[in-house]
């Protein structure tokens, strides 16, 4: 009972050691709140998401100090992850749903750029080649050279509209070579049509390596995938095998302890070797 009580203490001061580097150093930094406000005269104030997060770290830090060690310790733990997605939370999906949507067009962006080449070379000016690619082009790009073409209608010249919607997708680098390639024409007098010519060829070869860099690492990518699930699959079969193994993990608080650095290691794991199949070309 004395070994068991003596890892319990190690691996939770080791594990509330490990995450508590991480929350200074990761998640406290990223919850924003408003600063403390001072009034002319009289001590400082604080507002309600302040006092609501100070209060709850106290409390969590008194049920630690004065009662259960674990129960305080994820009270803690659950109390500032909920105040990250509440104050991320939103921010997070509009990232992920304008990222989705910046992949969809960049998928679609070379054909579209094609079509405008062609239309070029017919004689057709940029803004009629831009009202041509807001009904021929793929969706969801053709949904956004519809609001280009919306606010050169409204008065804005055909530059103004298309940098308006680069603001709008500040990552999607094809468009942005492509405001830049109109811009040069415009301010040198170049061909249009030969700068988008190779523009096109090289996102076409920029396509190529990264389709063949995705077959390359995809052995890699299911290796980390079955590393990742071979501990819940293990679990699994042990609990088939003998359930008394697995049901002190969730029963007493040395089990409580090593779950905890178990997940702790797992995202470690995860994180990395994402990091490391991230293709940049």
């Amino acid at each position: 009972m004395n070994t068991n009580l003596h890892l319990a203490i190690i691996l939770g001061t080791f594990s509330a050691g490990f995450l508590g580097w991480s929350v200074t150093r990761t998640i406290l930094p990223k919850i924003k709140i408003s600063p403390l406000t001072k009034p002319s005269s009289g001590p400082l104030v604080m507002n309600s998401s302040q006092k609501i997060l100070l209060a709850g770290i106290l409390l969590c830090l008194l049920v630690t100090l004065f009662g259960d060690f674990f129960l305080g310790f994820f009270l803690l733990v659950l109390f500032l992850m909920g105040c990250l997605v509440y104050q991320k939370g939103p921010t997070w999906m509009h990232e992920r749903e304008l990222k989705k949507r910046q992949g969809k067009m960049s998928s679609v962006f070379p054909q579209a750029l094609g079509m405008a080449v062609q239309a070029l070379k017919t004689g057709q000016t940029v803004p009629q080649v831009l009202e041509y690619l807001s009904h021929e082009s793929p969706s969801p790009l053709k949904d956004e050279l519809f609001l280009v073409c919306a606010e050169m209608d409204l008065g804005s010249s055909a530059e103004q509209a298309i940098s308006k919607m680069a603001e709008r997708f500040p990552d999607f680098s094809e468009f942005h070579q492509f405001l830049e390639s109109y811009k040069i024409s415009r301010q040198t007098g170049a061909n249009l049509t030969h700068l988008l010519q190779v523009l096109m060829e090289g996102m076409e070869e920029k396509n190529r390596l990264l389709r063949k860099m995705e077959a390359m690492t995809a052995q890699a990518r299911l290796s980390g995938l079955m590393i990742g699930l071979l501990p819940f699959f293990l679990g699994f079969v042990f609990f088939l095998m003998d359930p008394t193994l697995i049901i002190p993990l969730f029963t007493e608080k040395i089990g409580w302890a090593i779950l905890l650095l178990a997940a702790i290691l797992e995202t470690i794991g995860f994180a990395w070797i994402r990091q490391l199949l991230r293709l940049e070309v």
